[in-house]
């Protein structure tokens, strides 16, 4: 098949915000092997909006599949159907992603054979054949090489060395000045700090919410910073503890469950530095090239650490159960607790020397 017959291509979009970011390098990638394609990318509202304005793409189709159930299944589906679309990539491991793909009538359907899903799919690659602490934005490039050898029989692509990367637009740059002065934020006025203390779904997680206050007061002692907290609305209960724990109450400022995607990005890209557990708003931070210390315990950096030329993390030597993946410690947090206020303050100012 030939680059010119492949003419509208559908991509299923990731979920949740940090996987969002992860795929940009195979997007780029996509964009370069069909240079003439109309692209689609099909997402959820948070993940979509992470792509305003993202220059491979020539269209966003909204999913509220959440928000609106099966009519929203339905409504897409007629949507997509109009469409005829020539090729689909899943991002999204999940059944019904390949279910809407099949039933759209595209023509190849490139995804990982998961969830019974198999049958769905032209063109299939195995999760038990991706290597152990490989990181993730290979396995969405993966899909991308797939998708070129399905429609050309080769691959130009290269599965390695690929840091997504995103550039702030005028409209998040300006919904982001517009919340902070509602706050009184004057950017440049004083180091500008993010702190994101939660993490949706998981409280293994999370660095104890007593030393991201004591750290919050260290910075503005030291450096006269000023401290936001950011993160998702779930994660609200977190940041009002590290709020209610700060003894300088009324200096930081918390946003946690108040921006949009769209301001969410454009406050990362002002700070002077962000220093997070490992969350979706990590990776946004590390991809705008801001200096970003994440926070990792029993989460696997080798596979899914926020990547980017200023990016960097920290890990409790010698915890034998360190990567366990559980979303809560059946034990004593050990992985979390035994790293110090120093220690990420000093990784904090190694960083960025310019606070």
């Amino acid at each position: 098949m030939r680059s010119q017959e492949i003419k509208k291509i559908l991509v299923r979009g990731t979920n949740w915000l940090g996987d969002a970011v992860m795929t940009i390098p195979a997007l780029y990638c996509l964009r370069s092997a069909f240079p003439t394609a109309k692209i689609v990318l099909l997402a959820p509202p948070r993940a979509a909006e992470v792509f305003t304005g993202f220059q491979g793409l020539d269209e966003i189709i909204v999913y509220q599949r959440k928000e609106q159930g099966p009519q929203a299944f339905i409504a897409t589906l007629q949507r997509l159907r109009k469409e005829n679309f020539d090729l689909a990539i899943l991002f999204q491991n999940a059944f019904e992603a390949a279910l809407l793909a099949k039933l759209s009538r595209a023509k190849i359907r490139v995804g990982y054979d998961n969830q019974g899903r198999g049958f769905l799919l032209s063109h299939k690659l195995k999760h038990s054949e991706v290597p152990r602490n490989r990181h993730q934005t290979n396995n969405y490039l993966d899909l991308v090489q797939a998708a070129e050898k399905a429609c050309f029989g080769v691959s130009s692509i290269v599965t390695s060395d690929n840091l997504p990367t995103l550039k702030i637009s005028d409209t998040q740059k300006l919904a982001a000045a517009k919340l902070l002065a509602q706050h009184g934020i004057e950017p440049g006025r004083q180091p500008l700090i993010a702190l994101n203390a939660g993490a949706t779904n998981s409280r293994a997680k999370c660095w104890p919410e007593e030393r991201f206050a004591a750290l919050a007061e260290r910075l503005m002692a030291d450096r006269n910073a000023q401290i936001i907290l950011l993160g998702a609305p779930a994660e609200q209960p977190s940041a009002a503890r590290v709020m209610a724990l700060m003894k300088q109450d009324g200096k930081a400022i918390n946003l946690v469950g108040q921006t949009s995607i769209t301001e969410l990005i454009g406050i990362l890209a002002g700070c002077d530095l962000v220093v997070t557990n490992d969350t979706g708003p990590a990776h946004v931070a590390a991809a705008l090239g801001i200096p970003t210390l994440t926070i990792f315990g029993p989460t696997n950096e080798y596979e899914t650490a926020p990547l980017g030329v200023r990016a960097e993390l920290m890990r409790a030597e010698g915890i034998e159960c360190a990567r366990c993946m559980h979303r809560e410690c059946p034990i004593d947090h050990r992985c979390m607790t035994r790293i110090t206020v120093d220690e990420i303050t000093e990784k904090a100012y190694s960083l960025t020397r310019k606070l």
